[in-house]
């Protein structure tokens, strides 16, 4: 009876299985079959393009730090220090400056100026929103003429204190407020105290105080940055400066009152990746008056004066804790340089 059975079930699938019904319903499970495979193939690549898009897709942590780097990038006075940590930047700045002077009817003097600074910055984060630092300039000048002798001089420029004070931490898409302030300090060759014919200055000869804003908002995929600043200079007394024969008919310059200055810049910086970025900014600035005392003669005040500059910057990320800063900046007024030329690089060490 069983092998009746099984022979009984052999025939009745080889019967269905060589009927044209069942071979056109087993082709159409079949395509079914390849139709799923197929879509669930797709879904598969789906999923993973969809895990490259997270890992691409930056985070929170990820953009804040763009951000920071396109800021540090345009300018110090953007960001801040965190704290446990401490600052050590150098920097190293061309500047050139001509212009053409009538010496009499018959001759036209060519004067070319150009200045190289190194500077060290070293920054110490107080807290994580109170950054102090100081900045040590060494500088090199020589001006050169058609027909003169050239001067130089190499010799240390103003050093200045600074503070960077952020009140309220930036978030929920408010700009980010930094209040920063500085004291520049007289100690480069004063320009009131050298034989102007022959000798060449590195400083201001004065001491100076200043105070400013400085802004900072990302409107993706663009960062915006501007600053407000106001410098006043402190009076400078005790002189005894003398030019030319004015010294010899006992004519001097008893005192110097410089003039405020106010100043503003705006700005945008854009990522270009992960290690480039390029920013844009223009910076104008206003001075006053300055006052001159003269001893034997009468007072003499100088005119307001206006500068105004546009700057090209970039950044580049050598690696995390690495990175090179470079600002090309072009004069837009007479009293300004033609161009200058910086380059920044900062260090920063755990303490």
């Amino acid at each position: 009876m069983p092998r009746l059975f099984r022979l009984l079930s052999v025939l009745t699938l080889t019967f269905l299985l060589s009927s044209p019904g069942f071979c056109e319903e087993s082709t159409g499970v079949d395509l079914l079959n390849k139709k799923l495979l197929i879509l669930e193939e797709k879904l598969l690549q789906m999923e993973k393009e969809n895990d490259i898009r997270r890992e691409l897709q930056s985070t929170d942590e990820e953009k804040e730090g763009s951000t920071e780097d396109v800021l540090s990038a345009a300018g110090r006075a953007y960001t801040l220090m965190r704290e446990g940590a401490i600052g050590l930047e150098y920097s190293f700045k061309y500047t050139g400056y001509s212009y053409d002077s009538i010496e009499d009817a018959s001759r036209v003097e060519h004067n070319a100026m150009h200045s190289l600074t190194n500077a060290m910055l070293i920054e110490y984060p107080h807290k994580d929103n109170v950054t102090l630092s100081m900045y040590l300039p060494y500088v090199y000048k020589v001006n050169s003429q058609t027909n003169a002798k050239a001067k130089d001089v190499t010799d240390f420029g103003d050093v200045s204190f600074n503070f960077q004070w952020q009140p309220i931490k930036a978030g929920g898409g408010t700009a980010s407020k930094i209040i920063s302030g500085s004291l520049v300090c007289p100690t480069g060759r004063s320009p009131y105290k050298i034989d102007s014919a022959t000798e060449m200055s590195t400083g201001s000869g004065g001491y100076a105080v200043s105070a400013g804003l400085n802004l900072s908002k990302p409107i993706d995929p663009l960062v915006a940055f501007g600053s407000l600043n106001y410098q006043h200079g402190f009076d400078i007394t005790g002189l005894n400066y003398k030019t030319g024969t004015q010294g010899e008919a006992g004519i001097y310059l008893r005192e110097v009152q410089p003039g405020d200055t106010y100043s503003y810049s705006m700005g945008i910086g854009y990522s270009l990746s992960y290690k480039v970025s390029l920013n844009l900014s223009y910076q104008y600035s206003y001075s006053m008056k300055t006052y001159y005392d003269w001893v034997g003669t009468d007072d003499t005040k100088s005119e307001s004066a206006m500068s105004s500059t546009f700057s090209i910057g970039t950044g580049w990320n050598l690696s995390p804790k690495r990175s090179v800063n470079v600002k090309l900046n072009f004069g837009l007024t007479n009293n300004d340089p033609d161009f200058s030329v910086s380059v920044r690089v900062p260090f920063e060490f755990d303490m």
